[in-house]
């Protein structure tokens, strides 16, 4: 055993001088890979967010050219640049200037602040309404204005680094880093809007803080003590994994921070070697790698640039110490000392348990035949080995097996039926005539009595009516000739004022001298309840067919939402006034029936009879109410023609008396109005003719009159006298006539 211990160490030995040479060439490679890994995390990071603005500035370019947004109308850009604030998330802001009046529409998630919290949006615009002041407000989802949150008294967008540089690039372009009027550094991709006819209109532009690169590099993983930052070839830090703001204000001015005079001891220094290994940044047009020390200690830097089509060129400088690597090599080294260790010390203790393996299973298997010499039938140990001490000790194994099984097959026999009996979930009762000899838990626990206080006494005396029903199903059973069958009843008792339904089934079964009763009890109560349940359900969903055929046969446009606003039913005739189909209209909410019909997401009737606190005096003139019932009538134009329509509406209400929802009819009676209105027409010429017509009647009457009173003033003889009273009682007709007339007319 001594040589087999020696011959382990010796192998052992030789396998950890092997992974130390080989961890120190790992080393080496590890560094390289970790560093290229990291540049290329940097260069996809820029690339993925510094080419989101030029295409958002891309997209509302071309929607500007496509006539989809019009730069004149600054309600549709800010409601456009929302909802690409809220689609986009990783940029700060977007916005357009107009060349012309100086007009400035901007939608941000900085505000006055600074902060952006990633939910709040800001609206701000300059233009003729503000007298040209710039105003900034807090916006919600929909664009609506919570408060005003800053202004800047006459602001010219115009004057703006972001707008000047892109007019002098005349396309896509990067500004300078600058500070914000928030205070906010960032850098914005701008683009000039020009017209068909090469026309400066305006420009637009999107913004992104360094913020958004700090946090990254901040973020990412490199080594215990590695840094990665960004410079641009003037030698500006850009952003940094240790700085968290690498610029400074300085009254109200931003200040640019230098890499080489960095309070960061690494990146001053390693921005100084670079500038003296490659004389001029502008020089590097591929990524490099080389050593340096600070302070005694290596370490190793890669430079790489990065640079974009709109005019980006950056620096990216990964610097890891060579300590980082060496502390794992060195670490590597002990953690393979130490496994070594434990080897030689567990190959000892292997050897050790290899003897004890051979000579134990002999002394335990000595031990376990002299218990099952005595009698032990349980204290025998199979061994788990395939040898041949193995088959023997499973031979003794299975006699012993055999033997206990033949003296508890009897025992477990009786415990089976206790258990059975015990642990049924149904009540077991048996009975020797009338008496009972046995009850089971379910049985005590369904009449609330325990077994001691129960045998022996007659089944009438016990459990009141359901008593007595088990009583006259015994005496039934005793007299009855058929003993191979049973008897089944259902009965039924209160229990704290609830009714319980039982299933009884009673069997018949033999006993030593005599024929026991065996009686099983269910409880079905909460089966006749679920069928109860069911029954009146299926009534409900016929019921509900039928008045969903109704509603869907009806020639009047109907549908029924519930009390959230959303589409329950929308029948044929529906479908066919607005062209949606019912699919496509069920479980749609926000108003969208009110668009079909009105061109537009506003409350209908339907809405005013469920929410009767909805302002509607500028949606219907004249609303009539009837309890819950509300009616009214308008014009309204479909398919280039006018149709009058009556339209009545009514809440709809449960059983319980709960609203659930309101439906709403509409009935079309262009007819009818036509045929009022011509009614009311010719009834107002009728009027017209009758004025003209009884002015015309009493003009001759008076005139007639006239003639009457000269004549009465000459000599007349007795004839002549009654002619004339006979006109005058003619003339007063005729007055009386028309003055009926004048009656009848306003009496309408």
């Amino acid at each position: 055993m001594v040589s087999l211990v020696i011959i382990l160490i010796c192998a052992m030995g030789i396998t950890g001088l092997l992974a130390y040479m080989n961890s120190q060439y790992t080393a080496n490679e590890l560094a390289s890979q970790l560093q290229n890994e990291v540049s290329d995390r940097i260069e996809q990071h820029l690339d993925n967010y510094l080419e989101l603005p030029h295409l958002i500035n891309q997209l509302c370019l071309d929607s500007i050219k496509l006539g989809e947004i019009n730069i004149h109308e600054n309600n549709g850009l800010q409601r456009h640049f929302q909802e690409l604030s809220y689609r986009y998330k990783s940029f700060e802001s977007i916005y357009y200037a107009n060349e012309r009046e100086g007009n400035y529409s901007i939608i941000s998630s900085v505000g006055a602040l600074g902060i952006a919290n990633g939910t709040d949006r800001f609206l701000g615009f300059s233009q003729e309404g503000t007298n040209y002041s710039f105003e900034e407000y807090l916006i919600d989802r929909e664009g609506k204005i919570l408060e005003k949150t800053y202004d800047i008294p006459h602001y010219d967008p115009r004057t703006r680094p972001w707008y000047t540089a892109a007019v002098q690039a005349g396309g896509p372009t990067w500004t300078p880093i600058y500070m914000w009027l928030e205070g906010v550094v960032g850098q914005d991709a701008v683009i000039p809007v020009y017209s068909d006819k090469k026309k400066l209109l305006g420009v637009l532009g999107t913004s992104l803080t360094l913020t958004g690169i700090g946090d990254f590099l901040q973020n990412l993983q490199i080594s215990k003590n590695g840094q990665a930052f960004i410079i641009e070839k003037s030698g500006q830090i850009v952003a940094s994994s240790t700085i968290k703001e690498p610029y400074a204000r300085e009254n109200g001015t931003l200040v640019r921070l230098f890499a080489h005079n960095s309070n960061d001891s690494i990146v001053s220094a390693t921005s100084q070697y670079i500038n003296r290994y490659v004389n001029d940044t502008k020089n590097i047009t591929a990524r490099q790698q080389f050593i340096f020390e600070i302070g005694g200690e290596k370490q190793l830097v890669q430079v790489t640039p990065y640079q974009d089509t709109y005019g980006l060129d950056w620096l990216i400088v990964v610097v890891i110490p060579e300590s980082d690597f060496m502390e794992k090599i060195n670490s590597n080294n002990q953690t393979t000392l130490l496994l070594i260790i434990v080897s030689i010390i567990g190959t000892i203790i292997i050897c050790i348990h290899l003897a004890r393996w051979i000579t134990e299973p002999i002394l335990s298997m000595n031990q376990s035949a002299k218990a099952l010499s005595h009698g032990d039938w349980t204290s025998w140990q199979e061994l788990d080995r395939h040898d041949e001490l193995g088959e023997l000790s499973h031979s003794f194994k299975n006699m012993a097996d055999q033997l206990r099984d033949s003296f508890s097959s009897l025992k477990s026999s009786k415990e089976q039926y206790l258990n059975l009996f015990q642990s049924s979930a149904d009540a077991i009762l048996l009975f020797d005539g009338f008496s009972l000899i046995n009850i089971n838990l379910a049985g005590e626990e369904m009449f609330g009595i325990s077994g001691e206080e129960t045998i022996g006494k007659d089944v009438r005396e016990l459990f009141g009516n359901v008593g007595y029903g088990i009583g006259d199903m015994i005496d039934s059973s005793l007299h009855s000739q058929n003993n191979n069958g049973y008897i089944d009843q259902t009965l039924s008792r209160s229990t704290d004022g609830i009714e319980q339904f039982m299933n009884i089934r009673l069997t018949q079964v033999p006993g030593d001298d005599q024929i026991l009763s065996l009686v099983h009890i269910r409880d079905i109560t909460d089966q006749r309840r679920a069928i109860l349940i069911t029954a009146e359900q299926e009534a409900l969903r016929e019921s509900y067919a039928h008045v969903r055929m109704i509603l869907q046969l009806l020639p009047d446009p109907t549908f029924v939402i519930d009390a959230n606003g959303y589409v329950l039913f929308w029948n044929k005739a529906m479908e066919d006034i607005t062209g949606q189909k019912s699919e496509e209209m069920i479980g749609k909410g926000d108003y969208a029936y009110g668009e079909l019909l009105y061109q537009s997401k506003r409350p209908m009737l339907i809405d005013i009879a469920l929410h009767q606190e909805i302002p509607h005096d500028h949606l219907y003139t004249n609303i009539e109410h009837s309890g819950d019932v509300l009616k009214a009538s308008f014009w309204m134009e479909f398919s280039g023609k006018r149709r009058f329509f009556s339209i009545i509406s009514a809440r709809l209400h449960d059983m319980d008396g709960n609203v659930m929802g309101a439906i709403e009819s509409m009935r079309d009676i262009t007819s009818l109005k036509t045929a009022e209105e011509a009614l009311f027409l010719s009834n107002k010429k009728l009027k017209l003719l009758s004025v003209i017509t009884r002015h015309d009647i009493m003009n001759k009457v008076m005139i007639s009159k006239a003639f009457l009173t000269l004549l009465e003033e000459t000599e007349m003889n007795s004839a002549q006298i009654e002619s004339i009273q006979a006109i005058n009682r003619s003339m007063a007709a005729i007055e009386h006539f028309v003055a009926f007339t004048r009656t009848y007319q306003d009496l309408g």
